[in-house]
C-alpha cells in the first residue's frame, strides 16, 4: 500500500499539469511499441511514436543512468548540463519533423536516479 501512495500522488500530479499522462501522450505523439533496437535506429519521429509506450513499460523513475542508457542508448544531449535528453518529434502531415521536444529525465544529483521525465521545448 504504501509504494501505491506515490505512484497515485504522482499520476494525479501529471494530470493535474495538463497533458503528461500516458493517455495524453499516446494521442498526441503516437503509439508504436517501444523496442530497444529500434529506438537505436529510430530518426526523431520514430522516437516520440515509441516515447509512451517506452514510459509505460519502463517507469523510469528510480532507474540510474546506467540503466536508462542501456534502454535508450546516449543521450542526444543534456538539459541542465547533466540531465539525459533526448531529440523527439511528431510527424507532420507531410512526414517532417513537427512539435520536436526534448525528453529529459531529470536525476537526483546525490543518488544518480531519475527521479522524473518531461518534455521541454527542444530550441
Amino acid at each position: 500500500m504504501r509504494s501505491l501512495i506515490p505512484v497515485v500522488c504522482l499520476t494525479l500530479l501529471l494530470h493535474a499539469c495538463g497533458g503528461g499522462s500516458s493517455v495524453a501522450l499516446h494521442v498526441e505523439w503516437g503509439s508504436c511499441d517501444f523496442d530497444r533496437d529500434r529506438w537505436a535506429q529510430a530518426d526523431r519521429i520514430g522516437r516520440g511514436c515509441m516515447m509512451a509506450s517506452f514510459l509505460d513499460k519502463h517507469p523510469p523513475a528510480g532507474m540510474n543512468i546506467v540503466e536508462l542508457k542501456l534502454w535508450l542508448g546516449e543521450p542526444n544531449t543534456y538539459a541542465d548540463l547533466e540531465d539525459p535528453a533526448y531529440l523527439v518529434a511528431q510527424s507532420g502531415p507531410n512526414g517532417r519533423p513537427v512539435g520536436e521536444q526534448l525528453l529529459v529525465f531529470r536525476i537526483d544529483r546525490r543518488s544518480g536516479r531519475v527521479v522524473e521525465a518531461m518534455l521541454r521545448p527542444a530550441s
